[in-house]
């Protein structure tokens, strides 16, 4: 048994070991099926998958917690549907139980359809209102753990409180009706009183429900609330899809009091919120976007009987990071400083001021995961909108004017004699026999 392993274990001086606290894997956000621009994503996350598997292997992890995002997208590709179906198998073939919950990007009617029968194999998957905030009791080796599975909760779909209760409405036409049936003669209905305004259910609103139910029936005993949800305080990514419009979608820390660890899925950045270390995102296993320079990584928890908790984050070794670089391109092509993008995912920022030919095919031949090239800003005038037809106060300005000025304004200089005049014959062939105005 390595090091590694035997953290978390006591050694009974027979040669065998028995284990002391509860081991559990939090990842989350993987986007089974997801693009980096326009390269597919899924033989990189079937890398990460065979790599956790290792991990869960090596360290003997009982619990494996996916907190929501599991696909990229509501309906997903069989592929990644397959590549789901084969994690969960190999997970348990290793004796680790595995909770996962929808995330907003998966469908949670589909992620879910057959939790009340994966449950029977150790495999608890939650999504939607129906069964939010309810307990899941799993026993460990060293004892019972209590576990609130929280996947996203769109507030736009929240149940109304007497949604299944018969309204005033309908029970004052129940009453006319029979009296009508029995020969009674109706009183004039009373006019009816307008509604009462009902709030409208936000993210913090909707998880606090369902952490109510859950918290009071706890009592005490260690506890992992598994939430995707957007916490105040973490920092996001380019990558995540917002919530809501606005901040409405962001929840406070303080919703998760009580609870010995939470873990939050959403944010693809890892990090602990609101100065609180058992209430954490693992962040995603892979790159989504090139705002994502940080380490990936995945969380190996040590969850003791009392509910302490001991953290230990493992680095993901696999899949490709990602650079931005910004130069001319001639540079970008020799400089030796540059060399470390080359197996990354790449983004170019161009400061020539002439026409770049072929640009991104040139950059692939160093650089063969460019996604994306643009040009960037060089110069003061440069991303400035151009002048109006009529300058500052003078007169009109022609069409091929107007077009040159938009050239210096974007390029950063004057449009040299054979690119204005290939303006100019574009214009014509855009307006034959048409005159400025």
């Amino acid at each position: 048994m390595t090091k590694a392993a035997v953290k978390g274990w006591i050694h009974t001086g027979t040669g065998t070991y028995t284990r002391r606290d509860m081991r559990i894997l939090h990842t989350s956000d993987w986007h089974l099926g997801r693009h980096f621009g326009t390269q597919p994503l899924l033989e990189d996350q079937r890398e990460f998958l065979r790599w956790l598997l290792e991990v869960v292997k090596e360290h003997r992890v009982e619990l494996v917690v996916v907190a929501g995002d599991v696909f990229d997208r509501a309906v997903p590709a069989a592929e990644a549907v397959e590549a789901w179906r084969e994690a969960l198998l190999r997970l348990r073939s290793l004796d680790a139980r595995v909770v996962a919950i929808a995330g907003n990007h998966d469908g949670p009617a589909r992620l879910a359809a057959y939790d009340g029968l994966t449950d029977l194999a150790g495999v608890w998957v939650r999504g939607g209102y129906a069964r939010a905030g309810e307990i899941l009791s799993i026993e460990g080796s060293d004892g019972p753990l209590a576990i609130v599975p929280l996947p996203f909760l769109d507030p736009l779909l929240a149940p109304t409180p007497a949604e299944d209760a018969p309204d005033a409405a309908s029970i004052a036409l129940g009453a006319a009706t029979g009296a009508a049936a029995a020969g009674a003669t109706s009183p004039e209905p009373a006019p009816a009183d307008p509604p009462p305004a009902v709030a409208r259910p936000t993210h913090e609103s909707v998880l606090r429900t369902a952490l109510e139910r859950a918290v009071s029936s706890i009592g005490g005993r260690r506890s992992v609330v598994l939430a995707h949800a957007w916490v105040s305080g973490g920092l996001a990514s380019d990558s995540e899809r917002a919530l809501t419009v606005g901040g409405a979608g962001q929840v406070e820390p303080s919703l998760f009091d009580g609870f010995s660890y939470v873990a939050l899925g959403h944010l693809h950045r890892p990090q602990s919120v609101g100065g609180r270390e058992n209430l954490r995102y693992c962040g995603s296993p892979l790159s989504y976007s090139f705002s994502e320079e940080h380490d990936k990584q995945v969380l190996l928890l040590d969850l003791a009987p009392t509910g302490s908790v001991s953290i230990e984050p493992l680095a993901v070794p696999v899949g490709r990071k990602v650079a931005t670089l910004t130069g001319r391109l001639e540079e970008l092509l020799r400089a030796p400083e540059h060399e470390h993008a080359r197996g990354r995912w790449v983004r170019v920022r161009l400061t020539d001021t002439g026409i770049v030919l072929d640009a991104k095919t040139r950059l692939r031949e160093r650089f063969p995961h460019v996604v994306e090239v643009a040009l960037a800003a060089t110069s003061p005038g440069r991303g400035e909108a151009p002048t109006d037809a009529h300058g500052a106060g003078g007169p009109a300005k022609s069409s091929h004017e107007l077009a040159l000025d938009f050239w210096s304004k974007v390029m950063g200089e004057s449009a040299d004699p054979r690119v204005s005049e290939l303006l100019r014959s574009a214009l014509e062939h855009a307006r034959p026999g048409q005159e400025d105005a």
